[in-house]
């Protein structure tokens, strides 16, 4: 909810941003990307998993805001929204590209770092949870990162994702039932994980 109303109140300061980016301002583009990088790069990572993924995929997204930002369509959302469809459509990408890679190309390895998540839940939960989540299909993973991680109303999720609302309930609600059914095929007889 804090969030949303965040993304609510700068919007119309994110609009005058673009407009200024569109004619070539370094300055609001800066200010811009400072706004926004954060939420490119937990989003980002959260899809993939991989830090240095979502780095080059957050500065991947912040270079077609500069090119492109004349493209960007008040009347169809918010710069926030168009800018997490960016990242959002980058990392189905990749994810897709991650198919067609041989094993040798899958040398890189996640960030071993805790996070959070992980200093607050038993090590075995969350590793169920990664791979209950990375067992998803790309858009239900995303669907799941925008609308409970990165806390977007379902609105700006279902823009996000080029939905309908109503496809983007449905979407989410599938989502939930195979994390869940992933979830319940990683724990034991006792319910634990």
């Amino acid at each position: 909810m804090r969030a949303a109303l965040t993304a609510a109140a700068a919007a119309p300061e994110d609009a005058c941003l673009m407009a200024r980016i569109a004619a070539g301002d370094e300055t609001a583009f800066r200010h811009f990307a400072d706004r926004h990088v954060g939420r490119m790069l937990r989003l980002a990572q959260s899809i993939l998993g991989s830090a240095a993924e979502a780095d080059e995929v957050a500065q991947e997204a912040l270079l077609r805001v500069w090119r492109h930002a004349a493209r960007w369509d008040g009347a169809r959302g918010q710069p926030g929204t168009w800018v997490h469809t960016i990242v959002a459509r980058l990392c189905v990408d990749r994810l897709r590209q991650r198919r067609h890679e041989p094993i040798d190309a899958a040398s890189e390895v996640a960030d071993p770092a805790p996070s959070a998540l992980e200093a607050l839940s038993s090590r075995r939960e969350v590793l169920a949870l990664r791979a209950a989540l990375a067992s998803l299909p790309e858009r239900q993973r995303v669907a799941l990162t925008l609308f409970y991680q990165e806390e977007l109303a379902g609105t700006e999720a279902a823009e996000t994702l080029g939905l309908n609302l109503r496809a983007f309930w449905s979407l989410l609600e599938r989502a939930r039932r195979a994390l869940r059914d992933q979830m319940q095929r990683h724990a034991g007889p006792d319910g634990r994980m």
